[in-house]
């Protein structure tokens, strides 16, 4: 699989865990670039919060890079159900979250990550003020992306037709080309919509066939989180580089085209071709 980008494009790693051990199974199944995505830690205090998680991920990923050799992307930005939980503290959330977007904007402009997630609002159902809440800074996050020109991460529920194209008008009236938001965790469906967003699809067998017989481009992630107490909890980090071999060998007519559009065209559309020029050349 020379001179492709077999990358995870929404991968996490967990501090506190043996974090190493996932980006190494990542590896030796054949991948060579992930998206590493900050993860959520509620028993930090308040104070310094994002500070904390931040560089907690970008030392995950020196590391990750110096021991395996893999080419890391960095994903930073508040987690969607961060409001509620600053709520719950009886804090003032919705400036802890704004500050945590400037400070993932901070870091993208300074060159230190490469994109602003995962943003957007909770999966399951909430109140009509959380997600008025979540909506409002959403856009606000939306108009730092398009101030930088970075990739947006989206996080929300199963979106549909009129959910995405909300997602876009989100967008275009916040300054961002809605070709620089992913969807993560996106439905083989979503594809089907003509819509300029990206769409980043669980890399399970049924998805994946699923993604595959719509003609169109799209990324694959596992949402790996390295959890202690579930180590394969959501996918297993090799997930991604085992549907690569999945799709190469049962599709002979096809594979070319769909390694050519989800493990180089679109990733090097999305976040540029600097964070893999080492894989390029």
């Amino acid at each position: 699989m020379d001179g492709y980008l077999i990358f995870d494009n929404h991968f996490h790693l967990n501090y506190e865990n043996n974090f190493l051990e996932g980006a190494r199974r990542f590896k030796k199944a054949g991948g060579n670039a992930i998206n590493l995505t900050n993860l959520p830690d509620y028993s930090l205090p308040s104070e310094n919060y994002y500070k904390t998680i931040y560089e907690r991920t970008i030392s995950m990923a020196n590391a990750v890079r110096r021991e395996t050799g893999l080419t890391v992307l960095v994903t930073l930005g508040p987690y969607p159900l961060d409001y509620n939980h600053f709520s719950e503290m009886n804090l003032d959330s919705e400036n802890i979250v704004r500050n945590g977007i400037d400070l993932a904007a901070k870091l993208i402009e300074e060159g230190v990550t490469n994109a602003m997630g995962e943003i957007g609002r909770p999966h399951f159902p909430v109140s009509d003020l959380i997600i008025d809440k979540s909506n409002n800074l959403l856009e606000y996050a939306f108009s730092r992306c398009g101030e930088l020109e970075c990739p947006a991460i989206l996080h929300t529920e199963d979106l549909d037709n009129a959910r995405i194209e909300e997602m876009e008008d989100f967008a275009r009236r916040n300054g961002l080309n809605p070709t620089k938001i992913i969807k993560h965790h996106a439905l083989p469906s979503n594809l089907l919509k003509d819509s300029k967003m990206n769409f980043s699809i669980p890399a399970n067998r049924k998805f994946v066939r699923e993604s595959i017989s719509t003609k169109k481009k799209f990324l694959l992630e596992t949402d790996y989180i390295n959890d202690p107490k579930d180590d394969n909890r959501f996918l297993p980090p090799d997930s991604v580089p085992l549907r690569a071999n999945m799709i190469r060998q049962n599709y002979p007519d096809s594979w070319e085209q769909t390694f050519k559009n989800t493990f180089r065209d679109l990733p090097l559309e999305i976040f540029g071709s600097e964070p893999f020029k080492c894989l390029l050349q």
